[in-house]
């Protein structure tokens, strides 16, 4: 194992990790050891190389290519069915649960900060008569146990210009505070709306999506997915994808009452391309 771990360390890797996977398990009377992903037979010349510094009791014969899981198990019982399967899998829990365990969320308190976006979405609809439906976005930040708003966008009629959309219009304002801010020589933000709470009618485009990773959010909750469009759990998970330098948490209010008081704002209206 010591010859394994000088010559075939694992920890550069930057092909997919194993870090799911056993790296030695017992077959009849012998071990199985991994020792080194094989993603493509280009790697055959550079491993023949390291070949030569095996121990002379370590034979070239013993090599061989398994096919593993590339990525970890979501359940304990896949994990035991891809064990028997392919290769012994170390079973670490579900990430997702670890995660939800340890949210804090005030339901009542996010379920005031929705009907306030509801409210300004409500006014909207009321004193201006467009013919698509209307859609508004909310930013706000935690300021100890309370959200103090920062501002609220309301968009209709948006004429196919993703400029115009809710979440665009809500950065934009937040922009046009920050500008304010450095000219006064108050405290400046590295990033727009770092860590900042994002609250949206409709799950926000892909153009949105990623203005609000450049942006640094903490956290978005959105009501309606929009299957065509949306950048979030209908395409590209943007919030939560590996390459991309940030990640906040998503999620989708499902209270009822919301999403029928939604509806019946947007009522008789045509919906938009996007959002």
């Amino acid at each position: 194992m010591s010859f394994i771990k000088t010559h075939f360390s694992l920890e550069d890797v930057t092909t997919p990790c194993l870090n799911h996977l056993k790296r030695i398990r017992k077959v009849d009377d012998h071990l199985e050891v991994i020792i080194y992903p094989y993603e493509s037979d280009e790697q055959c010349a550079s491993i023949m190389e390291l070949s030569r510094k095996f121990p002379e009791e370590f034979s070239i014969d013993n090599l061989e290519v398994k096919e593993v899981p590339q990525n970890a198990p979501p359940t304990k019982e896949l994990t035991q069915q891809w064990s028997n399967g392919y290769w012994p899998i170390t079973w670490k829990g579900n990430p997702n649960h670890q995660f939800l365990n340890s949210v804090e969320i005030d339901i009542e308190q996010e379920k005031q900060m929705i009907n306030t976006l509801l409210d300004s979405l409500a006014d909207a609809a009321v004193s201006q008569d467009f013919t698509f439906n209307f859609s508004g976005t909310l930013i706000a930040s935690k300021e100890d146990d309370r959200i103090e708003i920062h501002t609220i966008c309301i968009a209709s009629d948006i004429n196919n210009d993703p400029q115009g959309h809710s979440v665009m219009e809500a950065i934009s304002k937040i922009a046009e505070r920050e500008v304010m801010n450095r000219k006064s020589n108050q405290s400046e933000r590295g990033y727009l709306c770092n860590d900042m709470l994002v609250y949206t009618t409709h799950e926000p485009c892909v153009m949105c999506c990623m203005a609000l990773v450049h942006s640094r959010i903490g956290r978005i909750i959105y009501l309606k997915p929009e299957k065509s469009s949306g950048g979030l759990e209908s395409h590209y998970q943007l919030g939560d994808r590996d390459g991309l330098n940030w990640k906040f948490e998503i999620w989708r209010w499902l209270g009822v009452d919301e999403l029928a008081r939604l509806d019946r704002i947007n009522e008789n209206r045509c919906p938009c391309i996007d959002y």
